[in-house]
């Protein structure tokens, strides 16, 4: 038989010194990681496509929904401006039932600054006339008692975010 080379020897050393079941039982992990990611990865293909989906329902509804808010901005501007004007032609006809009612000056450039709560009830509701009923109205800013309709010489200012104060 032939000498063994260095090389040999070597090579013939490093091989016993590798346990083959433990180099089994690292490639039987290795395996059982490769397999977990895959499905890892399979589960977030999938989620990324029901989340797509997802978004792309949430931003049609965003899209209605914005629409409709505009053509509610629309129809409130509309509602306002015709509130307006029926207040301008009631005050031509009645202009001494509108001579003691005292408006607050909002001009159209406030509508950033509109506070939709208004800081006291009893600045948006005056008597029109000095002869009172005599029955009581309660005015407080937190509580609107069901008397206060039918106090008939309470009127309504108009508060909405185009008011503009006629005279």
């Amino acid at each position: 038989m032939e000498e063994p080379t260095g090389s040999g020897v070597f090579c013939s050393r490093m091989l016993s010194m590798v346990n083959s079941e433990d180099v089994n039982a690292i490639i039987q992990a290795q395996r059982h990681m490769l397999d977990r990611f895959e499905k890892t990865n399979e589960m977030l293909i999938n989620f990324n496509g029901l989340s797509n989906v997802r978004l792309q329902q949430m931003n049609e509804r965003f899209l209605l929904h914005t629409r409709t808010l505009v053509e509610m901005k629309k129809d409130l501007d509309s509602i306002f401006r015709r509130i307006r004007t029926l207040k301008g032609k009631v005050s031509k006809q009645y202009p001494e039932a509108f001579s003691n009612i005292h408006e607050s000056p909002i001009s159209e450039d406030d509508d950033d600054d509109f506070d939709p709560v208004p800081h006291s009830i009893a600045t948006t509701i005056t008597t029109a006339n000095s002869e009172q009923s005599t029955e009581s109205c309660d005015l407080s800013p937190d509580v609107i008692s069901p008397t206060v309709s039918r106090c008939s010489s309470a009127v309504l200012q108009d508060e909405g975010p185009d008011s503009v104060p006629t005279e």
